[in-house]
């Protein structure tokens, strides 16, 4: 069977560490070749290119590149300040301006580790100097900060929208359901922490500084606002919004706040430059593979065994996999390897899409998480000058966590699907 030489060849080359890409197009080049239906092998670059050729990929790049410019500036830093003063006096209130701050941030750059290097060095010696643990805090901000998966514009939502023929704009919303409940997760963990540890509570910060650090604030503020009532409001597509964040962040950076000049923008260019290449030449691959498993019906195969399984069970097994899949390899590679060839079946099967998307994601931002390999894990050794355990030891109550949280969405579909049906009707 074609299907299993491809995943045969895939897993062995992944082994032995072995790009992802080339690992994708070895073993759908080898099955199409050895096995395959005979086409003429000027199909295959054609299918990697139409594979890239969607309009709506292009928000991607754009993100990106937004996301890196803001990483650099001061909009972190804003948002901290403006949500510690709203929160700030509350019982863990500290905390919780982390986990707001990060769903804030999230929303405008949309790469959770962004949200680490950025939200991080501001937050930790503060929370540390306020008597909370190491653990508790490191465990928060990298928990915290994988909200930017699912909170728009949350890139792998873009991609599995993309690979999966769903609408962005509803994906997206379905993600900002379930990005909400673990904020509001997330919050009442770090509100029973710091009653339990006795964390002493911040005084009130009076109205007129409020509204000073509101106006500050209200640059980065603009940001979600723009794109997400262009989007909403019929104004421009996703893809639209990716490009009008680029050209906003970059105004607010370098003529707003001032921490930007013009050549740090063109520098960071050249990191951005290397990611977008490097995530293009995977969704291609990917694109490629989907198609040949497409080809050789093995959605439909899939979905015939699974055939009088309970949903349920469908979807705890979807779950396992995504969680495995993300302790092992980057979100946006599990999306490209796995969507394609799980949505149609589950579709088959009478599942909704959008929830779909929102459930994987929230599995894959997990993963970020998680060991052996958690990309939050080691971005956090250098940015906290931690060690691997300790970030390890840091992480696994908020694991348990999400997983609660993970269970709901899963389980209570009306929780990531009550706002893309409100607006589709």
């Amino acid at each position: 069977m074609p299907a299993t030489l491809l995943v045969v060849v895939l897993l062995a080359l992944l082994a032995f560490s072995f790009p992802i890409f080339i690992a994708i197009l070895a073993g759908t080049v080898l099955s199409f070749e050895l096995l395959g239906p005979g086409m003429p092998g000027q199909v295959l670059p054609q299918r990697m290119v139409e594979g890239v050729n969607v309009f709506a990929l292009l928000a991607v790049p754009l993100f990106i590149f937004a996301a890196d410019i803001i990483g650099r500036g001061q909009i972190g830093r804003r948002l901290v300040e403006l949500m510690e003063s709203f929160v700030g006096h509350l019982r863990g209130g500290l905390a919780i301006a982390t986990v707001l701050s990060c769903a804030f941030f999230g929303a405008i750059s949309g790469i959770g580790a962004a949200a680490v290097v950025s939200i991080g060095p501001i937050v930790y010696p503060a929370m540390r100097r306020m008597g909370y643990s190491q653990n508790f805090t490191v465990g928060l901000i990298l928990s915290a900060s994988t909200l930017a998966m699912l909170i728009p514009p949350g890139v792998a939502m873009i991609i599995y929208a993309v690979q999966t023929s769903n609408s962005v704009a509803q994906v997206f919303l379905a993600g900002l359901c379930a990005g909400v409940v673990f904020v509001l997760f997330l919050s009442a963990w770090a509100y029973i922490y710091a009653r339990r540890t006795g964390i002493a509570t911040q005084e009130r910060v009076p109205i007129p500084e409020r509204l000073r650090r509101l106006k500050q604030a209200g640059w980065a503020l603009g940001l979600p606002a723009v794109i997400f009532g262009g989007i909403y409001g019929g104004v421009f597509t996703p893809t639209e919004a990716a490009a009008v964040a680029c050209v906003y962040a970059a105004l607010v950076e370098v003529l707003v706040y001032r921490q930007l000049s013009l050549w740090d923008l063109l520098k960071i260019t050249r990191p951005s430059a290397i990611m977008i290449a490097a995530l293009l030449i995977l969704i291609s691959a990917g694109s490629l593979m989907s198609w040949f498993l497409t080809v050789e019906n093995v959605p439909s195969q899939i979905a015939s065994i699974l055939d009088g399984v309970p949903s349920g069970a469908v979807l705890a097994m979807i779950n396992a996999l995504f969680l495995v899949a993300g302790m092992f390899i980057d979100p946006n590679s599990a999306v490209i390897i796995l969507a394609p060839l799980i949505h149609p079946t589950v579709t088959a099967l009478g599942l909704d899409g959008v929830h779909l998307g929102a459930v994987i994601v929230f599995n894959l931002a997990i993963g970020m998480i998680t060991p052996p390999f958690g990309l939050n894990i080691f971005i956090a050794i250098p940015t906290f000058r931690i060690s691997y355990m300790d970030a390890v030891k840091g992480v696994l109550p908020f694991i348990l966590i999400s997983l609660i949280v993970l269970a709901l969405i899963t389980y209570v579909p009306v929780l990531t699907t009550w706002l893309p049906a409100l607006t589709h009707g």
